[in-house]
């Protein structure tokens, strides 16, 4: 396993308490690809791609908007001008029935994720109407991006990265268990609103415990349940990542130099940034008095904290 001694001493310190970034999520990136062996150069990019969901599903949408006349095959001289043009023989051989084609230069997920929602069974016969997936999820873009994401985490979990599974499932468990208490609060079902299969998956859809009978298989539930309390969303979503970035000191403490380390500072550039971009006027006092909360270093902060949860 290499070993980045000199990129890691030589970057910047993050810490929680920061307004603003160093360096951008872009600029590490760039900087990063002529620094990381091509086995590690991979491992980025499966985070990296996550960036990419939102155009692809604004791809989709205009695609199935558009008609059949859209999922055309573009001319050549196209592709270069289309980021997913790639994609238009997958749809084609979807639309037609036929087998998912080995397409080069995109994700293994994403042409299955493509291929799925636009595939309709060629021996139809005339008095079958002819639909396919997408037609049924139209522009319900939250069941898109959560189907998206099965892939997508469906995909990661076979990484050789112990560090890139285990992150994966951190994130989906985080997603099924706010699935599951807006859920819960809203007496929905939440069986179509859970990513994955699995035995964690299977408690979340069919547990009436308090904690789902998963105390001991997940060790942050309980952080997860508290706030999924929190109503105020830019608040939720600084917590959790607070939460993240803990986990992340938790599991690099030990592996400073390595591979994972080196994803984990992309990953708390990224959540940085995304802070950054948050109104400042309500936003920096919001997290500041979070992250003292969160060490211990004002108990007034935890408690007021805790007394909002139960308003």
């Amino acid at each position: 396993m290499a070993k980045y001694y000199a990129l890691v001493s030589g970057l910047p310190t993050l810490t929680a308490e920061m307004q603003r970034p160093p360096l951008s999520v872009a600029d590490y990136y760039a900087d990063l690809q002529s620094l990381l062996t091509s086995h590690d150069r991979a491992y980025l990019e499966l985070l990296h791609l996550e960036q990419e969901h939102p155009r692809l599903l604004d791809w989709v949408l205009s695609l199935w908007a558009g008609g059949a006349s859209a999922r055309e095959l573009p001319e050549s001289g196209e592709e270069a001008e289309e980021p997913f043009a790639c994609l238009h023989a997958v749809v084609d051989a979807a639309s037609r029935g036929s087998k998912l084609p080995r397409e080069r230069g995109v994700p293994a997920y994403q042409a299955h994720f493509v291929y799925d929602l636009f595939f309709v069974p060629d021996e139809l016969s005339d008095a079958e109407v002819r639909t396919a997936r997408i037609d049924e999820i139209g522009e319900d873009r939250l069941t898109l991006e959560n189907l998206l994401a099965q892939y997508y985490y469906d995909w990661a979990e076979r990484s050789s990265s112990s560090f890139l599974r285990a992150w994966f499932r951190l994130n989906k468990n985080i997603r099924n268990i706010l699935a599951v208490s807006t859920c819960r609060r809203l007496g929905w079902d939440p069986s179509s609103y859970i990513v994955g299969e699995g035995e964690v998956e299977e408690h979340l859809r069919h547990s009436r415990a308090k904690d789902f009978d998963l105390a001991g298989e997940l060790p942050y539930l309980g952080d997860v349940l508290r706030i999924a309390e929190e109503r105020d969303i830019a608040r939720r979503e600084r917590l959790l990542d607070l939460m993240k970035w803990q986990w992340m000191d938790e599991w690099t403490f030990v592996r400073v130099f390595d591979i994972d380390n080196v994803l984990c500072y992309y990953l708390r550039l990224s959540i940085l940034e995304r802070w950054s971009r948050l109104d400042e006027a309500t936003g920096e006092r919001t997290f500041r008095e979070i992250v003292l909360g969160l060490k211990g270093e004002s108990a007034r902060v935890l408690q007021d904290f805790k007394r909002r949860q139960h308003h």
